[in-house]
C-alpha cells in the first residue's frame, strides 16, 4: 500500500512539472484603441519632435523591431531549456498462467547516458543561436536608425524647398500683376509677359508635386515609427546644416568586422560547425543502462542490462552531408556580406567626397548669384533695370536654392549610411 502511494505521489509530482496550454487569444480592437492611445500620448501636439524623440518613439513601437526582439526572446527561452538529458524511460509486463493460475510481471527502468556528449553540444548550438539573434537585433536597429534620420533629413529638406517655392510664388504673382501692368501701357512686350506667367504656371505645379511628396515622406514617417495612422501630423525640430557639411570618416577593416551583421553571421556559421560536430558525433552509439525486476513464481529476480546501438551501415551519413553543405552555405554568406559591406563602405566614401564637391560648387554659384541678385535689386530701385532682368535674376536664384538643396540631401543621406556604418556610432 505505501509503494503505490509513494508511485501515486511521484506521478503527481511529474504532471504538476509540465507544461500547461495557457490561451492568449488577440483582440484587435482592443490593440488598435491601446495603439492609438500611446501613439497620442508619445506624440504631444503641442512641441515638435526631436531627433533623440524619434529614436525613442521608433525603438520602441516599430514592428519589425519588435518582431526581431521576440526572435531573440525565443532563442534565449531555446537556450536555457538545451542541453537536458533524455527523460528514462519505463516499462512493464504481466503475465498469466492460465492453467496453473500464476501471475507473473516485472518492470524496467531504463537511461540513456549521452556519452557522445550531445545534451552539451546542443546547448552550444542554442547558445550561438542566440547571439545570432542578439546581434541581428542590432542589425536591425542600426538600419532603421539610418532609415529614420535619412528620412527625417529628407522631410525637412522639403520643409525648406515648400518654404522657397511660397516666397517665390509670392514674388511670381507681384511680378505678373506688375509686368502685366507694364505689357498693356507698352513698356513690356508680350513675350516677357508671357515667359512671367509660364513661370507663375510652373512653379504652382511644382509645389503641388512637391506638396504630395511631402504627404507620403509624413505617412512614411509615422509607418516607419510604429505610430498609429489617426495620430495626425508629425512636426519635426531641428534644420539643415549651416553650410556644407564636413565630410564623415569612412570606416577601415578592422572596425567593420566588429560590425553587428558580421557577427550575426559569424554566431550564425559557429552555429552550423557546432551542428556539422553533432551530426558526427551521432554516429557513435549512446550508452542505453536499464535495470529489471521481475517476480516469477514467488521468486523475485533482479537483473541489469546495457544496450549499444551498431553503426555499421547507416552511420548517420545523410545527415553529416546535409550538415556539410549547410556549414560551407554559411561560409558563403559571411564571406560575401563581408565582402559587401567593405565594397559599400569604399563606394559610401567616394560618394561623399564626389557629391561634397558638388555641393561646395553648388553653394559658391548660389552665393555669387545671391549677390549679383542684391545688385540688381538696387539698380531695380534706382531705375536703371528693368522688371524683367529683374524676375530673371530672381528665378535663377530660386533655381540655384532648389538645387543646392537636392544635392544637400543627397550628401546627408550618404553620410548618415556612412555614420551607421561604423559600428561604435553613438545611438
Amino acid at each position: 500500500m505505501i509503494k503505490h502511494l509513494i508511485c501515486a505521489a511521484a506521478l503527481l509530482g511529474l504532471a504538476a512539472s509540465c507544461s500547461t496550454y495557457e490561451a492568449r487569444p488577440v483582440d484587435l480592437r482592443r490593440d488598435s484603441d491601446a495603439w492609438l492611445s500611446l501613439s497620442q500620448q508619445l506624440c504631444d501636439k503641442n512641441r515638435r519632435l526631436s531627433t533623440a524623440d524619434l529614436h525613442r518613439i521608433g525603438l520602441l513601437l516599430n514592428p519589425e523591431l519588435n518582431r526581431s526582439r521576440l526572435n531573440y526572446a525565443k532563442s534565449t527561452r531555446v537556450s536555457e531549456m538545451a542541453g537536458l538529458w533524455e527523460d528514462p524511460s519505463l516499462s512493464a509486463d504481466l503475465v498469466r498462467v492460465l492453467r496453473e493460475n500464476i501471475t507473473n510481471g516485472g518492470i524496467s527502468p531504463g537511461l540513456t547516458l549521452p556519452v557522445t556528449g550531445l545534451p552539451h553540444i546542443a546547448k552550444r548550438i542554442a547558445e550561438q543561436y542566440k547571439e545570432a539573434d542578439y546581434w541581428n537585433v542590432k542589425t536591425d536597429e542600426r538600419d532603421f536608425l539610418a532609415k529614420l534620420d535619412a528620412l527625417r533629413y529628407r522631410i525637412i529638406v522639403t520643409h525648406e524647398k515648400l518654404d522657397i517655392m511660397n516666397q517665390r510664388l509670392s514674388q511670381l504673382e507681384d511680378e505678373q500683376e506688375r509686368i502685366g501692368h507694364l505689357h498693356e501701357i507698352g513698356e513690356v512686350e508680350f513675350a516677357d509677359y508671357q515667359v512671367i506667367n509660364q513661370r507663375l504656371f510652373d512653379t504652382i505645379k511644382e509645389k503641388q508635386e512637391l506638396e504630395n511628396e511631402h504627404l507620403q515622406q509624413h505617412r512614411q514617417l509615422i509607418a516607419l515609427l510604429g505610430l498609429h495612422p489617426n495620430v495626425g501630423e508629425v512636426e519635426l525640430s531641428g534644420g539643415l546644416p549651416q553650410g556644407v557639411p564636413t565630410a564623415v570618416a569612412v570606416p577601415d577593416g578592422e572596425r567593420l568586422l566588429r560590425s553587428p551583421e558580421i557577427r550575426a553571421l559569424s554566431a550564425n556559421y559557429a552555429a552550423g560547425e557546432e551542428e556539422l560536430r553533432r551530426e558526427i558525433r551521432r554516429q557513435y552509439p549512446e550508452l542505453g543502462l536499464g535495470g529489471s525486476y521481475e517476480r516469477e513464481e514467488h521468486n523475485d529476480k533482479i537483473g541489469v542490462g546495457l544496450e549499444l546501438s551498431l553503426p555499421i551501415w547507416n552511420r548517420n551519413r545523410e545527415a553529416i552531408a546535409a550538415a556539410e553543405g549547410e556549414r560551407d552555405i554559411r561560409a558563403c554568406d559571411l564571406v560575401s556580406r563581408w565582402r559587401g559591406i567593405l565594397q559599400n563602405a569604399s563606394s559610401l566614401g567616394e560618394q561623399q567626397k564626389l557629391v561634397r564637391s558638388h555641393c561646395v560648387s553648388e553653394l559658391e554659384r548660389l552665393t555669387r548669384l545671391r549677390r549679383n541678385g542684391e545688385r540688381q535689386e538696387e539698380l531695380y530701385k534706382l531705375g536703371e533695370t528693368g522688371l524683367p532682368a529683374l524676375a530673371e535674376a530672381r528665378h535663377e536664384i530660386y533655381q540655384r536654392r532648389l538645387s543646392y538643396l537636392d544635392c544637400l540631401a543627397q550628401l546627408l543621406d550618404i553620410q548618415v549610411q556612412l555614420y551607421y556604418l561604423n559600428p561604435d556610432f553613438n545611438a
